[in-house]
């Protein structure tokens, strides 16, 4: 079905090395790499096309599969000519259901996303649950990723699995009540996260295990798990600087620690968040999107530099002109820059004009 990645990114070892470059002068706190991705709907919309209420887990392993490597090889073959530094990879779409649910619980599907609910009445109840890998969804998704690995290993191409850190995880496990549990139960609470980060670094272990069973012997089929993490922290978006520094930051640390860097996610709407992340230990990478109604990262440019410490800031921008405005605040950091753009045509455009800004 995939051709070979290297047929999807005729310029990849170029790609490779400028993203390489950004990634180690990010562990030094070095700033000077900036870039560029355009996103055309191609590249999205294979989430659209595929409506998870179609399968029965586990008998439609292999169908589901099957099907999203068929929409996401369409989607790397649209794009080919585009010289932006997009690196084709890998990653199930099952809605957010499954980063919790391997720990208990079940996930509800919706035609294109899931979700789970919360299955600790109190905040121990952790302690009650089943031991760490019986839970239906850990078995399971192990097995509908070697089945995608079966059909896209031979091609080489990375594969890539976020995880929530461990305060979102207690949040999907807990519910809104952890947020009273900081005050009622700070010393619980802390101990649940300690259990999250813990379930993190194990399933983690097991799945980076089954990915390198498929691609150790590829060239860059480990580009994105070899050695690093990726985890969100959008619960943190709820809470102060402070409480993320009591809360979070310690257990986010011991899941970075256990696998070296870490690449991460959080909201524009808690900007300071950039900071309080950015000072964890061997943070690389953060994909700060824009949310409505709240501050544009594009706009604020030298803060983040700033604030980032040299981690490459994943940020996005509604339309070329804000890149052209901006571009001065981002050299003192390390920037990549998304552009929506309406088609491949528009894609190839606009990374030539930011070629022309370098």
């Amino acid at each position: 079905m995939f051709k070979p990645l290297e047929f999807y990114k005729p310029d990849l070892a170029k790609t490779i090395k400028e993203t390489e470059k950004t990634i180690a002068n990010a562990r030094k706190h070095q700033g000077g790499n900036i870039s560029f991705r355009a996103l055309p709907p191609s590249d999205v919309d294979f989430y659209e096309k595929m409506n998870l209420l179609e399968y029965e887990f586990p008998q439609d392993n292999k169908r589901y599969a099957k099907d999203l490597c068929s929409l996401l090889e369409k989607s790397f073959h649209a794009r080919r000519d585009v010289d932006d530094n997009f690196i084709p990879v890998i990653t199930p779409n099952l809605g957010i259901g499954d980063y919790s649910a391997f720990v208990a619980g079940e996930i509800i599907f919706q035609k294109d996303t899931s979700w789970s609910q919360p299955v600790l009445k109190e905040v121990n109840d952790y302690q009650k649950l089943p031991p760490l890998g019986t839970a239906k969804w850990y078995g399971l998704f192990l097995e509908i990723i070697e089945e995608i690995l079966k059909i896209s290993g031979p091609s080489g191409i990375p594969f890539s699995r976020g995880f929530f850190s461990p305060l979102d995880l207690a949040h999907a496990l807990r519910g809104e009540a952890i947020f009273f549990d900081f005050y009622d139960n700070p010393d619980e609470v802390k101990q649940l996260i300690d259990f999250c980060a813990d379930a993190t670094i194990k399933f983690a272990s097991e799945i980076h295990k089954v990915i390198k069973k498929y691609l150790k012997n590829s060239k860059y089929g480990l580009f994105y798990t070899e050695g690093l993490i990726n985890m969100s922290e959008d619960i943190a978006c709820m809470i102060s600087g402070e409480q993320y520094q009591e809360f979070c930051a310690p257990f986010t640390q011991k899941v970075i620690d256990h696998f070296g860097d870490g690449h991460m996610h959080t909201h524009s709407r808690s900007m300071y968040l950039v900071k309080e992340i950015c000072s964890l230990n061997n943070v690389v990478n953060l994909w700060l999107p824009t949310d409505p109604n709240a501050p544009k990262p594009i706009e604020h440019g030298e803060q983040l530099a700033l604030d980032s410490r040299g981690a490459n800031l994943a940020i996005d921008c509604e339309n070329f002109q804000e890149i052209v405005d901006n571009f001065a605040s981002f050299k003192a950091g390390n920037f990549s820059i998304t552009l929506p753009v309406k088609d491949i045509a528009e894609a190839k455009l606009y990374t030539a004009k930011f070629k022309q800004l370098k």
